[in-house]
């Protein structure tokens, strides 16, 4: 992905060149201009992520073309993510060779220096593998009944065996001996488990062991407990080791639990999340020589979810994620929801949320590059203009599949619908706030999919906007950075704040203008009273609206008001462009004790003498200024 804002900087990540690999096409990273002769003074730094310290990145040139000498021109590979970090090697000359990293980040920078002849070379073509390292068998351990142990309903005693399996090569699914299940998250992301599939045994055990960054999603299909007064018992533990204090689930029987029976309800599934990367499913059931396993059972499937490359799952939600700009990597590709065998089951309505939060000075941006409607429903139409994109339809838009993506409180910047969206894409959003997908469909079951997507998302370094407060008592605030757009539909979506504060007495003027004319409805600027017990952003109520079909004009705030707040709101598909100056005008007695004048009310006792005439034309010269708007200078 390439890194926006940057001259040649790319981002390369594990499980996207992985998925890209099996459709055929390997991830390759190449210098500028390949095959042509690359350009002077650059510096590319090409990003590789893994998902877990024990993923091996294999880096094979399969073409090298760079003089020999190394001081101008060269390649450094380091591990980790900036140039402080370790430098393993560094690569010139035209003899090609292959590397194997481990770790979570490394980084390929290419640097260039002055043209020289002869002008023959061209730089480079890499290779990107990544696969898991063999490891050696350790970290879990789980314990298994012993054969005379399998009539018996209590605990495993310590004459169980151990079998260490967290890290191994374990088939998933596969009992080791007697009915505990060891599930590892390097193997399989997703699956289906039921007890159906294994011999019958009193006591069943399944471990969900995930990496580092994992965290467990348990989703129970069906279920039947038939003993009575709670001799079967299902128990959900939160950790790797049997706790009771960690239990967040216990069924018990009799009971019962059938796929379809909550149509309509996404909720309806029995869902759980793990606090970290581990969790335990324990299947007790009355000891009967007549037991079958189809007497009673459970069944469900488990997802192993990736907070560190994926977002953080929202708890109690079936397929809610929040991506944070402070800890979640800068760039990458969005998960498509409905594809994990968490869904199967789902017979009914799907909403989906990914939200992405951005942290303090940065903006996020989200591109939608493909949207597939099995569908294709011709009862939603798309329509795009230069405040976003919108589905048109004559039913609710809960009975149509869509896309949409919001802004803060759920501000509709952008709806994709029906056959018609195609003709629109891609379609991308930046705004300086929080920004989310939701993604909608109205009967997904197993055999409808609904649409599916393809999206990025970045979060950039930017602090033209967010919430600012500034207590000089003059300076400007300035925006125009015009921006060419990739894309037609490129929307911008802006909620600014300026906070003016002063702790004195003070006449403040705002002087606002624009060399835009646009209409109000794409951007705007408001100013408003401050008030500290408004839970958006502190607005008070609104003193004056600036639009830039207005070109200029000059606000004189009420006399005493020591803090305002100027806001800026856009959606457009192009960045405002203006300049606000202010400025606090400070009235101090000097000569009497009274207070300073008051704008609106006032009164002057007139001295007969040179001082009190002076400043009795000093009061009228601002008297004639809030009315006429102009100054007129008394001599």
């Amino acid at each position: 992905m390439r890194l926006q804002n940057t001259d040649c900087d790319w981002l390369y990540q594990d499980f996207a060149c992985n998925k890209s690999a099996l459709s055929g096409i390997p991830c390759v990273l190449a210098s500028p201009g390949y095959p042509g002769v690359y350009p002077p003074h650059r510096q590319c730094k090409y990003h590789i992520t893994t998902s877990h310290e024990n993923v091996v990145v294999r880096i094979s040139f399969t073409a090298l073309s760079l003089p020999t000498n190394c001081k101008s021109d060269y390649i450094s590979i380091y591990k980790g993510s900036t140039r402080s970090s370790p430098l393993l090697t560094k690569i010139c000359g035209s003899q090609r060779k292959t590397m194997e990293y481990s770790g979570s980040n490394l980084l390929i920078e290419f640097s260039t220096g002055a043209q020289r002849a002869p002008f023959n070379f061209n730089g480079f073509v890499v290779n990107l593998n990544f696969f898991w390292k063999n490891l050696s068998a350790e970290g879990l351990t789980i314990t298994t009944p012993n054969r005379s142990e399998v009539a018996s309903t209590a605990a495993p005693t310590s004459s169980t065996s151990a079998v260490t399996l967290a890290n191994s090569r374990t088939t998933p699914g596969v009992a080791a001996s007697g009915c505990d299940i060891f599930i590892s998250g390097n193997n399989s992301r997703h699956g289906y488990f039921d007890s159906r599939e294994y011999e019958w045994f009193p006591i069943c055990r399944l471990f969900f062991h995930g990496r580092t960054t994992d965290v467990v999603h348990i989703s129970l299909f069906n279920y039947r407990l038939r003993s009575p007064s709670c001799k079967t018992v299902i128990e959900v533990i939160d950790s790797n080791v049997e706790d009771k204090r960690s239990i967040i689930e216990r069924i018990c029987s009799p009971t019962a639990k059938q796929t379809r029976e909550h149509m309509h309800d996404n909720t309806g599934q029995k869902t759980f999340l793990s606090s970290e990367n581990s969790i335990i499913i324990t299947f007790r059931r009355m000891s009967n020589s007549a037991s079958t396993s189809e007497a009673e059972f459970l069944s469900g499937a488990y997802y192993f979810h990736d907070e560190q490359l994926s977002g953080t799952m929202i708890p109690k939600a079936l397929c809610d994620v929040r991506y944070n700009g402070a800890t979640s990597p800068l760039a990458g590709m969005i998960d498509n929801p409905g594809s994990q065998y968490l869904f199967k089951t789902l017979d009914g309505p799907l909403i989906c949320k990914q939200q992405f939060v951005p942290a303090v000075n940065q903006s996020v941006s989200i591109k939608v590059q493909t949207v597939e409607n099995s569908l294709k429903e011709p009862t939603c139409t798309t329509q795009c203009g230069d405040h976003g994109c919108r589905c048109v339809s004559r039913i609710p838009m809960k009975n149509i599949d869509h896309l949409m993506l919001l802004g803060e409180n759920d501000f509709n910047i952008v709806c994709l619908c029906g056959p018609s969206l195609l003709e629109w894409l891609p379609v991308s959003v930046r705004t300086w706030g929080s920004l989310t997908i939701l993604y909608s469909i109205a009967k997904f079951n197993g055999n409808n999919k609904g649409l599916t997507f393809s999206a990025s998302y970045s979060f950039n370094t930017d602090g033209i906007c967010g919430e600012h407060i500034y207590t000089v008592h003059s300076g400007e605030i300035v925006m125009n950075n015009p921006s060419s757009n990739e894309n037609l539909n490129n929307f911008n979506y802006q909620s600014c704040t300026w906070i003016l504060h002063s702790n004195v007495e003070r006449q403040l003027e705002l002087d606002i203008s624009s060399t835009q004319n646009r209409p109000c409805t794409a951007w705007n600027i408001t100013v408003h009273d401050y008030d500290p017990d408004a839970q958006k952003k502190h607005l008070g109520s609104t003193l004056y609206t600036f639009c830039s079909r207005d070109n200029s004009k000059l606000f004189m705030l009420p006399w005493k008001l020591n803090t305002v707040v100027v806001r800026l709101f856009t959606i457009s598909r192009t960045l405002p462009q203006f300049i606000v100056k202010w400025k606090s005008q400070v009235i101090r007695a000097r000569y009497t004790s009274s207070p300073a004048p008051n704008v609106h009310s006032f009164s002057v006792r007139v001295e007969p003498s040179l001082l009190g005439l002076l400043y009795l034309l000093y009061c009228l010269e601002r008297l004639y200024f809030v009315f006429f708007g102009s100054r007129v200078i008394f001599r």
